[in-house]
């Protein structure tokens, strides 16, 4: 008999099987776990669900001494195992999982390396990946009262408890304690022992409705359509209407009114009796663009990462009801259950956030345009600055290139201006944080009574504390990254591990006294630019500023009726922002991005100006952006400045052909981890060997193994190898399978395989 599990004894679950195995069953089911092995297994059908377990159901199954949640992916009639355990018990009464969905999560697997099961668990809501499903989550606020006194007395003995209350007093409200836990990178122990200590309260409460569910944002219908979004739509339109499937790359300027586009089109799919997925980045999800969509259409679902679990099954179930049919989120909304699909559009295609961090680590523009192919539906990338890999898809046919080069306010783009920060006089305290002619913009668009974003993509005061000693800076002893000086808090922060440590009065290498800060992140510009314009009402939006939900959409509505005069930020205001009264954007540091060692780190600058420099000029009034830069003659900022897509795309197109970079070939990253340096080393050398020799006939060059850009991280060491091979078919199949073939190394420690990474770090 098999042994019990340890969840055996608690009461049935929804046709729940007893723990006696039956005879040898006639009917068997492939069951796919999150499990990282490309098989199935295989479990006998007790003869009272023979007619129920059928493909897509969900089921509790054993395996090992533990009991997992599966999905049933195939039923057979024949068994050639010698010992088969029994289904535990059927957790669902019909398919969760459709045939539709079961074809994409098993495409994703092979595409990206993963096990079917890894994939389907991306498939559902968190909620439906446990046995149970519960409508209440955990809440933790500050109790009335608690304060200095008590931060004191965990400052120096409880850093990570002293971490978790200063951050709720600071919230000063009810936060779930998932979302705060993974925000400070704790587990939920500093808060249960706060609780205890009658410091913080946690409470079981009911899922709230999300924010954005109710939200509406006025977006009155045009009249007519611009000439060249007509054109678009009417080239979308022709294989929505013939039932067809067609891959399309929507390239229009910020401002072009791409959105205008997708809700006509969404409009008429509706009209068909279809529905619409619309993929937008993750900050993006305000109520200004969700609102958009709820504004047009009645039926709108909302699926996003900052929601509870009870939220997002709550709106999943809608739309698997058919009560949505229109679905607006993140990543892995596209996996939504909907059926008749006719429009999926992926919004701001070029973002890095469409990728997957985690396993299955797949590439949600790939996987629309699959997912669209298979449910004979329309997909559409949009973006002002496609990414190379979408851009040269357009150029060989393989996606249908749309171009809307004009803004439809007809005020054409606003003006770039580019500054060489290197020449400006010093300020007040020896940095150069603004050029004179941002701080002459900034108060003439105050003196008009207009609006002003200041862009820079670093967090904290400070990002680097160095002495001019020994020339070192302090690191982090858990991570290869520099501390931060966050000014508010008094901290030096890791922005790795979020562990945080006191200001050194001396140098800890060389003991000499005054280290310095240099450099400038998003809360020093704040202080910085209130000292200059001391009447300007400003707000600082990033992750120390947004805690909550609720903080994101508070910030916007009162930058939309006009109370804030400038917003200070993070690339959280970089895109999907439309307020008309933004004149002047200032680029503080367009360098942050552009030195990294990465392939892509020019694109992605030339990216993030066009993006961040769109926020401005959005309405009847002109803008004028201006780009600080130590770098100003480096094509990807001088064609930025010159709003010159195609002449940056083809100059750095031809780069990547020389060294068979994307879009001129794929890439696979192998990374390994562990808190043993050695045996890291071992690993990855054993790897590349490996590789280099079954690959000996391929045209795939392994590159490495080396030491990770990031060495360190969490005290776990870091190294990886690169594999550069040709698209081709045979090519791509022969290193998954070299790749698949390592992973049943069984080697000791953690190994990550990434297909077509967008970051090396």
């Amino acid at each position: 008999m098999a042994r019990a599990s340890k969840t055996d004894a608690r009461e049935p679950t929804l046709f729940e099987v007893g723990p006696a195995p039956a005879p040898r069953a006639a009917l068997y089911a492939e069951v796919a776990l999150n499990r990282p092995v490309v098989v199935q297994f295989t479990y006998s059908v007790p003869d009272e669900l023979s007619s129920r377990v059928v493909p897509g159901v969900r089921v509790a199954v054993p395996f090992g001494a533990e009991r997992e949640v599966g999905v049933v992916t195939a039923i057979a009639r024949e068994c050639t195992l010698e010992r088969v355990r029994p289904i535990a018990a059927l957790l669902d009464a019909e398919p969760l999982v459709s045939a539709d969905l079961l074809a994409l999560t098993r495409w994703i697997g092979e595409r990206y390396a993963c096990s079917w099961g890894e994939a389907l668990h991306a498939v559902l809501p968190a909620a439906l990946k446990r046995e149970r499903e519960s409508a209440k989550v955990i809440v933790a606020s500050p109790v009335p009262g608690i304060g200095a006194q008590e931060l004191a007395q965990l400052e120096e003995r409880e850093p990570k408890q002293h971490r978790m209350l200063r951050t709720l007093i600071d919230i000063g409200g009810r936060i779930e304690l998932r979302e705060l836990c993974r925000k400070l990178n704790l587990s939920d122990s500093a808060a249960r022992t706060l609780h205890r200590r009658g410091w913080i309260r946690l409470e079981k409460v009911e899922a709230d409705a999300d924010e954005l569910e109710t939200s509406r944002a006025p977006r009155p219908r045009p009249a007519s359509l611009h000439p060249a979004q007509q054109a678009a739509l009417t080239a979308l339109l022709e294989p929505l209407e013939a039932g067809h499937h067609g891959a399309f790359l929507l390239q229009g300027v910020t401002g072009s009114g791409k959105t205008e586009v997708y809700l006509a089109l969404i409009e008429r799919a509706l009209a068909l009796g279809r529905g619409a997925i619309v993929l937008v980045p993750e900050i993006a999800l305000t109520p200004q663009t969700v609102g958009w969509f709820r504004a047009r259409f009645e039926n709108v679902a909302v699926l996003h990462s900052r929601m509870t679990d009870a939220q997002r099954l709550r709106m999943w179930q809608r739309v698997r009801r058919g009560e949505a049919r229109v679905v607006v989120g993140a990543r892995s909304a596209l996996f939504a259950p909907m059926d008749r699909i006719g429009v999926i559009v992926v919004d701001e295609e070029h973002e890095p956030s469409f990728k997957q961090g985690s396993t299955p680590r797949y590439h949600a523009r790939d996987v629309a345009i699959e997912r669209a192919r298979e449910s004979g539906a329309v997909c559409v990338l949009g973006s002002a600055t496609p990414s190379l890999e979408s851009w040269s898809a357009a150029q060989v046919g393989a996606l249908t290139r749309l171009s809307m080069p004009e803004r439809i306010s007809g005020h054409g783009f606003p003006v770039i201006e580019v500054v060489d920060i290197r020449s400006e006089p010093s300020g007040p305290q020896g940095h150069k944080l603004f050029s004179r002619r941002l701080l002459l913009l900034l108060r003439e668009a105050l003196e008009r009574g207009e609006q002003a974003i200041l862009f820079q993509n670093r967090r904290g005061f400070a990002p680097v504390l160095w002495c001019p000693g020994c020339k070192e800076t302090l690191r982090c002893k858990r991570c290869d990254v520099a501390l931060a000086w966050h000014q508010r808090i008094g901290r030096m922060v890791c922005h790795s591990c979020c562990e945080e440590h006191r200001s050194p009065q001396a140098c800890p290498v060389c003991t000499r006294p005054g280290m310095r800060f240099v450099g400038a992140g998003s809360e020093r510009i704040e202080l910085e630019i209130q000292k200059v314009a001391p009447k300007a009402r400003v707000r600082r939006m990033d992750s120390d500023t947004m805690r909550r939900r609720e903080d994101y959409e508070d910030t916007l509505s009162a930058f939309g009726r006009g109370e804030i005069d400038m917003l200070v930020g993070t690339q959280m205001i970089a895109k999907g922002l439309d307020f008309p009264r933004v004149t002047v954007v200032g680029i503080i540091s367009a360098d942050g991005a552009l030195h990294l060692p990465d392939f892509r780190a020019a694109e992605r600058t030339f990216q993030l100006i066009s993006q961040v420099a769109g926020r401005a000029g959005r309405g009847e009034l002109p803008g004028r952006i201006v780009v600080q830069t130590m770098s100003p003659q480096h094509p990807s900022i001088v064609r930025a400045a010159a709003h010159d897509h195609e002449g940056f795309a083809k100059h750095e197109s031809a780069l990547r052909a020389e060294l068979g970079y994307p879009p001129h070939g794929r890439l696979l990253r192998l990374l390994y981890e562990d808190p043993s340096e050695k045996l890291v080393i071992d690993a990855s050398d054993a790897a590349g060997e490996f590789l280099r020799e079954k690959l000996v006939d391929s045209e795939a060059v392994v590159l490495g193994p080396a030491p990770a850009p990031i060495a360190m991280v969490r005290a776990r060491h870091r190294r990886h190898l690169l594999l550069k091979f040709p698209s081709a078919a045979a090519q791509v199949e022969q290193v998954l399978a070299a790749v698949r073939k390592l992973g049943d190394s069984g080697a000791k420690l953690r190994a990550t395989i990434d297909v077509d990474p967008v970051s090396l770090f």
